[in-house]
């Protein structure tokens, strides 16, 4: 990768699918990116060995990739422990890691003291004035040891893309815990050694890393290096205002896609869901992203809704060429489609998936539902002969007219009824040319 290039990154934990709050910071990175002329990188945060999951790692990829987010460079933090060793090892020397020996249920009792108190729950550092020999003899006696990140007493200040000036005294935190007593990672040291390591220029992220960021920084000047450019987008809610998580058994893109969204919905919908802009309805990844800017983005959280979703949908494929479907429609089964065919129906579906279904009305050889037999039969006398073109509809109709008094939805809606089994659809003046004399009978029960 070229030096001096902005370069963001997207970190999903394989415990669980990717529920539409992950796509958006992915789809926001990667935008953030493109706009800029620069790199997009997937890392994988798998530390918690306990929990990721390979099947969950090649759902990630699959998701990604279906939402046509390239990116540069892909790897799983499992596979760098070398690597965060060694700073590790930096970090002890310069007494920025130090060894702690509480146990979950003291360190309780302590924030419960200092709660009632009237004091912030702050760790109160007790674990700097043990001397080597009490260290040992805890061990001796089965204690087991954790590290914390010592934090510099200062004022961390950001200037924050999205939230704008962000300070924490640092003070009125607790050194956050970066080594469990199994000697696994916590999310905060590997996150900022990968970061620095692939030259992290922009981390765009959920709110609610904002505490996590103040940590960070410290991380990373602890480590010499500087830190990146942060900005925290706010978190999506669903129509209820909670939060969405993989736990909380939040819609999955994997969802998403069975119900037949195209993957340019997701993207226009995450783009522009809270932001100062209307809904996009682009149908090209290129102007998505060449009208995406970040500072669009409003403070408030967004309510996820998936009629907008559809109704995204529904305009993409209006606005989609032939020859931007034809593919699709022969993987659904869709044999030899045709210009005309698509033409005819892209403004009567709000999904793919309806193709099928306009399909199979077309072509299947049968009586789909008969309304006003008598009628029906005076329409099938005096059907025109084939070839069938857009003047055919017209010419019928000018014929059934003279022979019936019906006029409006009475005349109309027993045709389209036999002709498609809707009460809406295609303009039958469009569909005709589709069907051949003989179905046209055979659907008007001749």
């Amino acid at each position: 990768m070229k030096k001096n290039k902005l370069i963001t990154r997207f970190a999903p934990s394989p415990t669980g699918k990717l529920h539409i709050g992950n796509a958006r910071s992915a789809i926001l990175n990667w935008l953030h990116a493109k706009k800029n002329d620069g790199y997009f990188i997937l890392r994988i945060d798998d530390t918690d060995t306990e929990r990721s999951k390979d099947e969950f790692i090649d759902k990630i990829k699959e998701d990604i990739n279906w939402l046509g987010l390239d990116y540069t460079k892909t790897f799983k933090q499992s596979e760098r422990m070398e690597l965060y060793n060694k700073a590790i090892k930096k970090l002890k020397i310069d007494n920025r890691l130090y060894e702690c020996f509480e146990t979950q249920e003291e360190l309780m009792l302590k924030r419960k003291s200092l709660l009632s108190s009237g004091k912030p729950p702050i760790y109160d550092r007790s674990a700097l004035n043990l001397t080597e020999k009490e260290k040992k003899d805890l061990i001796l006696r089965g204690k087991k040891s954790h590290w914390r990140f010592k934090l510099n007493e200062e004022k961390i200040i950001w200037k924050d893309i999205i939230r704008g000036d962000v300070l924490f005294d640092s003070t009125l935190l607790s050194d956050p815990i970066l080594i469990r007593e199994d000697g696994s990672l916590l999310y905060h040291l590997p996150s900022v050694i990968d970061d620095i390591n692939e030259n992290i220029t922009d981390i765009i992220r959920g709110e609610d890393h904002v505490n996590n960021t103040a940590f960070h920084i410290q991380i990373f000047k602890a480590l010499n290096s500087n830190p990146p450019r942060f900005g925290h987008h706010p978190l999506l809610r669903d129509s209820k205002g909670q939060g969405l998580g993989k736990r909380l058994n939040s819609i999955s893109l994997n969802d998403l896609r069975n119900e037949n969204l195209e993957s340019l919905t997701i993207l226009n919908y995450l783009s522009t869901i809270g932001t100062s802009e209307n809904l996009s309805t682009s149908i090209s990844a290129e102007s998505v992203y060449k009208n995406f800017n970040l500072e669009n983005l409003t403070r408030s959280s967004p309510k996820f809704n998936k009629e907008d979703l559809f109704h995204i949908n529904q305009i993409i494929l209006k606005q989609l060429d032939f020859m931007n479907v034809k593919n699709s429609l022969i993987k659904m089964g869709i044999k030899d489609p045709s210009i005309e065919f698509w033409n005819c129906i892209k403004n009567n579906i709000s999904v793919m998936s309806e193709a099928s279904e306009w399909w199979n009305i077309i072509n299947q050889e049968k009586i789909i539902k008969i309304v006003d037999k008598d009628f029906l039969k005076l329409c099938a006398s005096v059907l025109p002969d084939e070839p069938f073109n857009l003047e055919t509809w017209d010419i019928w109709l000018k014929k059934i007219k003279e022979l019936s008094t019906k006029k409006g939805s009475e005349l109309f809606q027993p045709l389209r009824l036999a002709l498609t089994g809707k009460k809406t659809g295609p303009e039958l003046k469009f569909l005709l040319p589709l069907l051949s004399r003989k179905l046209v009978l055979i659907r008007l029960g001749n």
